[in-house]
């Protein structure tokens, strides 16, 4: 009979690492236990162990200062307001042809969804552009034609199957042009980008892995955290959210693809999908504080509250990294770890005009929008108080291992303020103390540059930041004061700090 196990994350509660003793018997543990294995030792004394639930229960009560919690499963945040995938019983099939708009040629690799009530069904086109749709009903509230890069999204409401075989979906080229892309128009960097373009500043982006094979995106490094890999294959990206988030960042200005907001900055690619667990997060943040990063960008998120995250994420601020992260997208409560105060938690909007009204992306639109009728909150985005400021995440373009695509999602305002908060320390050095301080200097440039959209703040947070204001002659900022709780191996959750 098999006994279940778990993977958990063992840390001190009192301190950053395992006493010289407590390591021996937790050591001493596992050889006297068949089920329980040492998965990984992270680099200061952070320790994942597989064991069952009773062991872990006995681990507890043997050392009561440990902090022994689940290590969950991790991947990229879902798709926006996508409906559960499942397979098709083929009751219904339908052959959907996809096509290049101006050329009528086929294309390959489009990923197509059949939206039903409750549920969605995927396929995939083939080399002849033709996707064939499983479906367990009869009628679709849509059909949607999401490409892996080059075209817009295509969506095809109210497809009837009874007596349908096929549908034909023609997409629309993306337009390309080396320049800016809206978000980054909108947030003033083209304004600025002739001065300050984070030269001398290191981000670390902690995602799917940054592609090194293309002319418009060039990583200065990275690791590879996750378990049975090579370490340095931090340039493999099979989502291609990564890349996304770097040429968001730092695309370079060189009349190919897109530009980022930061093209000189030092881009790091700290690898923790697919198939990572929260302790490959732990591990991420810990190689960006030895490798002296001092923007970390992490377009992910979890419900889940996990101590040994919070913890590390507060050693990185002591060390002066300015951690941004993406609200999430399941227009709920700000996901971890954007809601730890440590974080910039960066919620998302969109422009209307930005993408084609047949586009996938018009599922992003509500009713909150700007005075102007221009900006609309994006119906995706989590938002709460914990909700620092709001950037673009609507029809992003952006690089992708094989090309360029427009993505919806937080993910992808996040490296846009993160791209500001490079430019910010590369323009006041004076604010590179190297410790508490200097994530507070950036955070509160950031927020003196915000302009208010008259949306919820729940949503907004304080406004959207603009570049412009944020460079303004390059004064020096004194930080406002904040007091929060510090993590339970700094005392407790009685202490708190102002800085």
């Amino acid at each position: 009979m098999s006994v279940e196990k778990r993977r958990y994350i063992v840390s001190n509660r009192n301190a950053p690492q395992l006493d010289p003793e407590t390591l021996q018997d937790l050591k001493n543990f596992i050889d006297a236990n068949e089920e329980a294995e040492l998965i990984k030792s992270t680099s200061v004394g952070r320790h994942v162990v597989s064991m069952t639930e009773e062991q872990r229960r006995e681990l507890e009560q043997r050392h009561p200062n440990l902090i022994i919690e689940p290590d969950h499963p991790i991947d990229v945040m879902p798709a926006p307001l996508l409906p559960q995938v499942v397979p098709g019983t083929g009751e219904q099939v339908l052959a959907v042809s996809v096509k290049d708009l101006t050329t009528g040629q086929p294309v390959a690799g489009v990923t197509v969804y059949g939206v039903g009530e409750a549920v969605a069904y995927k396929a995939e086109t083939d080399a002849q552009g033709v996707a064939m749709l499983e479906c367990s009903e009869s009628y679709l509230l849509k059909v949607v034609a999401s490409p892996r890069n080059t075209y817009w999204s295509r969506v095809v409401e109210n497809v009837d199957l009874n007596g349908v075989q096929s549908l034909e979906i023609r997409l629309k080229p993306l337009l390309v042009t080396g320049a800016f892309d809206w978000g980054h128009r909108l947030m003033g960097f083209p304004r600025v980008n002739r001065q300050w373009r984070g030269r001398g500043v290191r981000v670390g982006i902690i995602d799917s892995g940054i592609t090194n094979q293309l002319a418009d995106l060039r990583p200065s490094g990275g690791f590879n955290t996750l378990d049975g890999q090579n370490e340095g294959d931090w340039f493999v990206d099979e989502k291609g959210h990564g890349t996304h988030c770097g040429g968001i960042i730092a695309g370079l200005n060189n009349n190919i693809g897109i530009t980022g907001g930061a093209p000189d900055a030092e881009i790091y690619s700290v690898k923790v999908f697919p198939g990572g667990y929260t302790s490959d997060i732990v591990e991420a943040v810990e190689w960006c504080i030895r490798n002296r990063m001092d923007v970390i960008n992490m377009s992910l998120g979890t419900t889940e509250r996990a101590a040994a995250l919070e913890n590390v994420l507060f050693d990185a601020y002591q060390r002066g990294i300015t951690c941004v992260a993406a609200a999430g997208n399941s227009s709920t409560t700000v996901a971890y770890p954007a809601a730890f105060q440590t974080s910039i938690a960066v919620s998302a909007l969109g422009r209307f005009g930005t993408f084609p009204e047949d586009s996938d992306h018009t599922r992003a639109i509500t009713n909150i929008v700007d005075p102007l009728g221009e900006l609309f909150g994006a119906e995706f985005s989590n938002f709460g108080p914990e909700v620092e400021v709001c950037a673009p995440g609507v029809a992003i373009l952006s690089t992708v291992p094989t090309g360029y695509v427009a993505w919806d999602g937080t993910s992808f305002a996040s490296p846009l303020v993160a791209a500001l908060a490079a430019l910010i320390l590369e323009a006041y050095p004076a604010v590179r103390t190297g410790d508490a301080r200097q994530p507070e200097y950036v955070r509160s440039i950031i927020r003196s540059s915000t302009v208010n959209l008259g949306m919820p703040p729940l949503l907004q947070g304080n406004g959207l930041p603009l570049a412009t204001r944020a460079l303004a002659a390059a004064r020096p900022f004194r930080p406002v004061a904040r007091s929060f709780p510090t993590p339970q191996w700094f005392g407790g959750f009685t202490q708190g700090g102002a800085f």
